[in-house]
């Protein structure tokens, strides 16, 4: 048996399971049966592995994007110019200013105006000490915004964004793209400056993705059917193939572990799966935030699984340092950032302009019309 294979990657391989798995999601069989093949394990080795078990440092408080109407998705850095950028679903106001000008044209196939139908986001440049604004931009039928991965401006060119794509009426993108980040401008997702690619598995659905520039890794999570996939590649490899349709061969191809949410005790209740808010990678390890809000009760007062609402996962792409029974190297829960309401997790990324790499992600800290979040962190 091939070490970097699970009992979950073996059993995936029963056609009869892919069956009955699209069925459910109302695909077609042959498309949820195409299973990736064994993970190559070709991720360079040798990353220190951040331990998702660290305590929680609070970074910043109360940063505001450009849109204060819906709460943060993404996170990605730039570290070398000090930026960081987040994601977040264009409010309904901003949509129908959006949609009421010159773009109409373009967007008409989208769909209405519903946020969570069109994949409208709107995309923000923070300052990287203050958290302050100091750019945006709205991304129309582009995806949810769960993840994003930037690659940093260098040698006069742009910053170059990446993100999901072509969400449909889903909400969730269904391909991945690049463009170049340009302030107070609009995209649509057939805008000519927006590079498309090929896809991970001719099967797969609602791909997200993640850049690590320290290790020039482009990653991308991935659905077939009801599972959940992580591929790896080379970034500069991937950068030259776009517009052709085929990305190079994978660096790693893995099934994503399963997640749950936590019982009062803080154990995994394996019959509820936990609710995924991002992703990021450095190396050869993904680490992966999920959990849902909570509000109005203090964590100290707090049981059962909303008390374990802030979750923190690391796995190996490559597979060798994953536990053979649950898929993933270690999974806990964070105390950060307990008096927040509605404390809800939102995206991951790492940081590396200070010293030690830092696994970041955003917990949300007030609901209604002025949406902010803080910036947490462990080494």
């Amino acid at each position: 048996m091939n070490m970097n294979m699970t009992r979950r990657g073996l059993m995936r391989r029963g056609a009869g399971l892919a069956a009955a798995g699209a069925a459910g999601l109302g695909l077609p069989a042959q498309a949820a049966a195409a299973a990736p093949v064994d993970n190559p394990a070709r991720v360079p080795a040798g990353t220190a592995l951040i331990d998702v078990a660290a305590d929680s440092s609070r970074w910043q408080a109360g940063v505001a994007n450009q849109d204060s109407s819906t709460t943060l998705q993404g996170i990605a850095f730039d570290s070398a110019n000090g930026h960081f950028y987040t994601l977040q679903v264009a409010g309904a106001s901003q949509i129908g200013y959006l949609r009421s000008g010159s773009q109409v044209a373009v967007t008409a196939s989208i769909g209405g105006d519903v946020h969570a139908e069109s994949g409208d986001l709107c995309l923000t440049r923070h300052d990287i000490a203050t958290g302050a604004v100091n750019g945006y931009m709205y991304l129309l039928g582009f995806g949810h915004g769960v993840s994003l991965g930037v690659q940093p401006a260098s040698g006069g060119n742009p910053a170059y964004v990446w993100t999901e794509a072509g969400s449909g009426r889903s909400g969730y993108g269904q391909e991945f793209v690049r463009f170049p980040f340009v302030t107070k401008t609009v995209l649509w997702t057939s805008h000519p400056s927006v590079q498309r690619f090929g896809s991970p598995d001719p099967a797969a659905t609602s791909m997200t993705p993640s850049v690590d520039v320290d290790h020039d890794i482009l990653l991308i999570r991935y659905a077939l059917g009801s599972d959940h996939w992580f591929a790896a590649y080379d970034l500069a490899a991937a950068v030259a193939t776009a517009g052709t349709g085929t990305l190079p061969a994978p660096l790693a191809r893995i099934q994503q572990p399963p997640l749950h949410k936590r019982r009062a005790d803080g154990t995994p209740d394996p019959n509820t799966s936990a609710t995924f808010q991002g992703f990021t990678s450095y190396g050869q390890y993904v680490y992966m935030l999920s959990g849902d809000p909570r509000t109005s009760t203090p964590s100290s007062t707090l049981t059962g699984i909303d008390k374990w609402a802030v979750h923190t996962t690391s796995f190996d792409l490559n597979g060798t340092r994953n536990d053979p029974v649950t898929g993933y190297i270690a999974s806990t829960h964070s105390e950060a950032d307990p008096a927040a309401d509605p404390r809800e997790p939102e995206g991951m990324a790492i940081h590396t302009g200070a010293g030690a790499p830092r696994l970041c992600f955003g917990i949300t800290n007030n609901a209604g019309a002025n949406r902010q979040f803080d910036l947490y962190y462990k080494v």
